[in-house]
């Protein structure tokens, strides 16, 4: 449970501490269907031209036939953004526009009240509680290395990436969030001088970026000096790439393996495929990160986790590490339903092993935008319905597989990014 000293919006904290079952999500869906009809003229004609009724809305089938927008509709290319505001840009509950990562040079833009970047950040809480062997009372006292730049930074990288003001990078939330939980080291620096010898040189500032691993080293040694009933726990997060060369690169060069079997490791979706914001980098294969994460710093599989989610919607998945599907697998949270469809027909899919396109539904945290059903590119597999057949968590499982190749991408599916 989420206490009040981390998330003190009572209604917002109420919404994440509730298991949500089919005929109360249903309830909360139709006055938001209904909220959305009434203020924005896009989505009631998008349920005029369709064979959608909200008098049919009575079960959790039913939501195969709800009117859903594509992630790519987002595109600050597409101009469509503004228009699926549902309340004015000059409300006093206006907070920002959220902006993705920038992978394709074509950002996402989507627009959050201020209850729906703490439903957003909460979402990011509940994930770490329900996934993370952490004790909830030790976060705060856990040594957490986030591998990225502070949050200050991260919201100066947006304003890079659109006109649009007021303005946030999407993960700046998640990232915020962390520091109620803990106090976590943000370890990618800005190095002046190395940022002019890279203009000069490259005409690029990306090499003006560096991590402190000394530090890291330090403040690990430091903790393990201790007496065992003395010693924090430890937590590795952040940028996948980045903890990738921290293990493959520093301690592969120096020869340092460590026996951290409390530790845990959790990061962002997104950029296995050596493709994360305006980076490049060779793919990452999850079974040799998992399999890296146990050599060189002790953490077992079963403490690495991943989460996913994208710009256009509020909720976080979490997961855990199958050795069965030697991949991660991902929880539907009881905020949210999702439905795989097929990726021509656009039909819904129902079979464990069936491949398709995400949709994500939800009826929390979407009060300024267009945003409770959600269909993105990313190409998914149904691993089960209901449940997790390993840990019995409720609601639907699955595994991402990857965008489609050649596609531009319909959203930023990070939770962590970097530049």
């Amino acid at each position: 449970m989420i206490s009040n000293e981390l998330v003190k919006n009572h209604r917002i904290r109420e919404i994440i501490n509730t298991d949500f079952k089919d005929k109360i999500f249903i309830e909360h869906l139709r006055k938001v269907i209904e909220d959305s009809a009434e203020k924005n003229e896009i989505y009631r004609r998008l349920i005029e031209n369709s064979d959608f009724s909200i008098d049919d809305l009575e079960k959790i089938d039913d939501l195969m036939m709800l009117p859903y927008l594509n992630a790519s509709d987002f595109k600050e290319s597409n101009q469509m953004y503004k228009r699926f505001l549902k309340i004015p840009f000059n409300s006093p509950e206006f907070d920002c526009w959220n902006v993705s990562s920038c992978t394709s040079g074509n950002p996402s833009l989507v627009s959050r009240s201020k209850d729906d970047n703490e439903l957003l950040a909460s979402m990011t809480i509940k994930c770490i509680y329900d996934f993370i062997p952490i004790p909830q009372d030790e976060w705060f006292n856990t040594l957490s290395f986030n591998f990225a730049p502070s949050i200050k930074f991260l919201n100066r990288i947006a304003l890079r990436y659109t006109e649009e003001r007021p303005v946030k990078l999407y993960s700046s939330n998640l990232h915020k969030i962390s520091t109620r939980m803990s106090d976590p080291y943000f370890l990618v620096k800005f190095k002046l001088f190395k940022a002019i010898k890279e203009i000069i040189v490259n005409r690029s500032i990306v090499g003006a970026f560096n991590i402190d691993s000394k530090f890291v080293i330090k403040k690990l040694e430091k903790n393990l000096k201790k007496p065992e009933n003395e010693r924090k726990y430890v937590s590795f997060g952040g940028s996948l790439q980045l903890v990738n060369n921290f293990m493959n690169g520093f301690l592969e060069d120096n020869n340092l393996k460590y026996e951290l079997n409390d530790s845990v490791v959790n990061f962002g979706g997104g950029g296995w495929d050596g493709h994360k914001s305006q980076l490049k980098y060779p793919p990452i294969e999850k079974n040799k990160f998992v399999n890296d994460c146990e050599k060189y710093l002790g953490t077992p599989p079963e403490n690495i986790t991943d989460m996913y989610g994208f710009t256009e919607t509020p909720i976080v998945f979490g997961s855990h590490w199958s050795e069965k599907h030697q991949d991660f697998i991902m929880h539907c949270p009881p905020q949210a339903r999702i439905i795989i469809r097929d990726m021509k027909t656009r039909d819904p899919l129902t079979s464990p092993g069936d491949v398709g396109f995400l949709e994500v539904i939800t009826p929390f945290g979407v009060n300024a935008s267009l945003n409770h059903a959600i269909l993105i590119d990313d190409v998914v597999e149904l691993v089960s319905k209901k449940n997790c057949p390993q840990c019995g968590y409720e609601g639907d499982t699955f595994r991402v597989l990857g965008r489609l190749e050649n596609s531009e991408g319909l959203g930023c599916s990070s939770v962590v990014e970097w530049i």
